[in-house]
């Protein structure tokens, strides 16, 4: 159930970004698109293209990788929505193509009500800083769910996703996902 709560309030914040930009959602032209990160802290393009708007909307503390794995880094399209409570953004390959054009998403929620601990499915992982986090590996039903990780800092729940194939070991997807946390907890809120 709350796993569910978690999306709806991504759709939600997804809903009203697109509504307020009238629909359209972000593109990255060019992984060139210069981006205003300090050294050690850069950003992958599509990501600084859409911080201003979340730092503008949010005043949840924003943490982004620094690094995305191949091919995820290569999305051109982020879709972004932000409040009080917190922001979203996910990345496309392409758009108007459903899940099949889905690369990752970064969210985080403040004051969710739940603890990452308390979902199903997950294993305790170790991140910088001492922090907890709790990873869960692609599953696959009717469709296959993501790889996620989830972890606190202060009241704040941090989530990332990364669509990587199933066929991928569930360490290496550990791997994975645990760099792409490393490197937004390492660079700090932007």
């Amino acid at each position: 159930m709350r796993v569910v709560a978690l999306a709806v309030f991504l759709i939600v914040l997804a809903v009203g970004c697109l509504a307020e930009s009238g629909g359209k959602p972000t593109s990255v032209a060019s992984q060139e698109t210069t981006n205003r990160a300090t050294p050690g802290r850069s950003l992958p393009a599509v990501l600084a293209s859409v911080l201003p708007e979340i730092k503008a909307k949010s005043p949840v503390p924003v943490l982004l990788p620094s690094e995305l794995p191949d091919p995820i880094g290569k999305a051109k399209h982020a879709i972004v929505g932000a409040s009080a409570d917190g922001y979203g953004i996910t990345l496309y390959y392409e758009l108007d193509i459903g899940d099949a054009g889905f690369a990752a998403s970064c969210s985080a929620q403040s004051k969710p009500g739940y603890h990452p601990w308390e979902l199903g499915n997950v294993r305790e992982v170790k991140l910088p800083h001492g922090i907890r986090g709790f990873f869960r590996p692609v599953s696959c039903g009717g469709s296959c769910a993501p790889v996620n990780l989830w972890w606190e800092e202060g009241d704040v729940l941090y989530q990332i996703q990364l669509d990587l194939s199933p066929t991928v070991s569930e360490q290496d997807q550990e791997k994975s996902i645990t760099a792409v946390a490393d490197s937004a907890i390492l660079a700090g809120p932007r």
